[in-house]
């Protein structure tokens, strides 16, 4: 059974081991897509020691372990990389957030040929394309991020980053009818801006704007200052959307970096408590809103393939370098194993 580790300068190896039979509650499955995280390319460009990649899974169950008997062989499914326990003082006390003991991958890499997985984990998504099935986890994660932030029907957003999470995000928010969706990336020159800012406005953003342009404030605040701001991208841009919400904003971060020097941001907190601004933040763990991305991707809703712009057959893993390393017209990717 082959799969990927991973480290920083895109050094990745296939490294290999034998099948294992699922224990009570667990399944087998073999892996039909598997997305790549912008968490990964933070392990391929920032990680000192190899590391397992790949948390966006979509498979098929292979092969049921004792007493697991909601899924059975040959149906396909998505897999959350940790659960909820459902049992810990947490998940009975209506915060199952804050769940800390629900089974997770056990450091398995979902960019390979096959996973044990406890069956808690998995989700029927049986009849999507695996690659677009796949893009469940990063959809939940918006969902998740967006329901935080909490924006009002009506209200305006700007959103950082033009990742799949921020692409994501914005296609939520406008679900939950927010009227005016702002995107802001960095390099207008980009190659992956470029295409990712087409993916934007098929999704309804308002505008795309550079942070690089000397008039990116002017143009950002043309409408008017932002009810809500989302950082899909490093801390240090959490001042920035601070200064473009108005009296009584709200600004969620939830990007993150390995690199310590972009881990922190200076924040003005007097002028946070007089302009009433609220600052939240968003981690993907434990999994939430399984459910509803399913749903949306099924209907139509959303529409994530959009989003994938490569397909990366698992033994041309190295060809990430190339998409990722460098500037190029990467998107979104999905490791194919088979």
């Amino acid at each position: 059974m082959k799969y990927l580790q991973g480290r920083r300068g895109f050094d990745i190896i296939t490294l290999e081991s034998p099948a294992r039979s699922p224990g009570p509650g667990q399944v087998r499955v073999q892996v039909l897509a598997c997305g790549v995280c912008g968490t990964d390319l933070h392990f391929l460009r920032q990680k000192e020691d190899y590391t397992p990649l790949g948390h966006e899974i979509c498979a098929r169950v292979l092969e049921n372990g004792e007493g697991a008997v909601r899924f059975p062989p040959g149906r396909q499914v998505v897999a959350e990389d940790q659960a909820l326990c459902g049992v810990c003082d947490a998940c009975k006390s209506g915060r199952p957030c804050l769940c800390r003991s629900g089974p997770s991958l056990d450091g398995q890499s979902g960019m390979g040929e096959e996973l044990v997985l406890d069956e808690r984990l998995l989700h029927d998504a049986e009849g999507l394309d695996p690659a677009v099935a796949a893009m469940t986890e990063p959809l939940a994660v918006a969902i998740r991020c967006v329901d935080t932030l909490d924006p009002a029907p009506g209200s305006s957003l700007l959103i950082y980053g033009l990742g799949a999470i921020g692409l994501f995000c914005l296609a939520y928010a406008r679900l939950r009818g927010v009227t005016r969706v702002v995107m802001a990336a960095r390099d207008a020159g980009s190659r992956r801006n470029r295409a990712s800012a087409d993916i934007a406005l098929d999704f309804g953003a308002d505008g795309v704007l550079f942070t690089a342009l000397p008039a990116f404030r002017e143009e950002a605040l043309r409408g008017g200052s932002y009810d809500n701001a989302l950082v899909a991208a490093p801390p240090p841009l959490v001042p920035d959307a601070m200064g473009l919400v108005g009296y009584g904003g709200k600004v969620l971060a939830c990007g993150v970096t390995f690199d310590a020097r972009d881990a922190r941001a200076e924040l003005d907190v007097n002028a946070m408590v007089f302009e009433k601004k609220a600052l939240l933040t968003a981690i993907a763990e434990p999994a939430l809103q399984f459910p509803l991305a399913l749903r949306l991707l099924r209907s139509g809703r959303i529409d994530a393939g959009r989003a994938i712009t490569h397909r990366v057959p698992l033994v041309e893993a190295a060809t990430l370098k190339t998409l990722f390393g460098q500037d190029s017209s990467a998107v979104k990717a999905v490791v194919v194993p088979g």
